[in-house]
């Protein structure tokens, strides 16, 4: 049965005098693992772009909709349906024997090793007996609006806190949240006329090599999560092609935030406040 129903999504349009509305309802539906493993494998894949063949996106999969206790999928046709976004956590600690999920987090440290400071933190964390470390891992289509995020990580906080009165592994002094950015060069912006947000065009700006790129949040939540952030980290997927004056396309890139756990209260007011439901 869908958790939550009747968020609506008001995408308006105008094009002269023409105004159009959609009107989507999303369900916020528990798992199911017979329904939803193929949609949460192919969202896997678009999280991690194109290192996703490292890895055994299958048993990570099935690690995640395995979960009856916290995560949340988004759909549109009933709990019956194909999944469109979803979001769970996992025990770092409980599931770093499992070789699939192992070399999702052996590629993390790798990448995180290039921030000392991060690296030696994560470390820390995983080796004392009085810390737990949860892997926030979620990914939507690309249609689909920031605005079901609040409710999404609303729910997965409340199912960490009824876990845990139920006396279940999911005491976590940090979320790790695994993301993307998206890049752009000055020359970029000035032969497409694209704009960084204004928040994203500092002063500073002006002195930097026009070669430098831009960093933006590939999902606008983002940026709610890096005020709380201990750390946050952008990096390149080891199988992205070198880009050069003829690349075509967004540049994709990684990135990974380390929060403390009391601080996902506060991401979700702060989401809350800058992406609301449609009234």
């Amino acid at each position: 049965m869908p958790k939550r129903k009747n968020l609506e999504d008001d995408e308006d349009s105008e094009s002269g005098s023409d105004i159009s509305t959609v009107m989507v309802d999303f369900d916020f539906c528990d798992f199911k693992p017979q329904i939803d493993y193929v949609a949460v494998k192919r969202l896997l894949q678009q999280l991690l772009h194109t290192d996703a063949s490292f890895f055994d996106l299958g048993s990570i999969a099935d690690l995640i909709i395995s979960q009856a206790d916290v995560g949340t999928t988004i759909k549109t046709d009933g709990a019956d349906g194909d999944p469109l976004a979803f979001l769970a956590v996992v025990n770092v600690q409980e599931n770093e024997k499992s070789p699939p999920f192992a070399s999702l987090l052996t590629y993390l440290l790798s990448k995180i090793s290039a921030d000392v400071p991060f690296h030696r933190k994560l470390t820390d964390i995983l080796t004392d007996s009085d810390s737990c470390l949860g892997l926030v891992i979620g990914e939507r289509v690309y249609n689909m609006p920031p605005q079901v995020m609040p409710p999404l990580y609303k729910m997965l906080k409340d199912e960490i806190e009824w876990a845990v009165e139920d006396g279940k592994p999911y005491r976590f002094s940090h979320l790790l949240i695994l993301s993307r950015v998206w890049r752009s060069t000055a020359e970029e912006e000035g032969s497409t006329g694209m704009k960084p947000p204004p928040n994203k065009r500092q002063k500073g700006d002006k002195g930097r090599p026009k070669t430098a790129a831009s960093v933006y949040s590939f999902h606008p939540e983002d940026d709610c999560i890096q005020k709380e952030a201990m750390y946050s980290l952008e990096f390149d997927f080891s199988h992205q092609e070198p880009r050069t004056n003829d690349t075509f396309g967004e540049d994709i890139a990684g990135r990974v935030m380390l929060i403390p756990g009391d601080k996902l209260g506060a991401i979700v007011q702060d989401m809350s406040s800058k992406f609301p439901s449609p009234s």
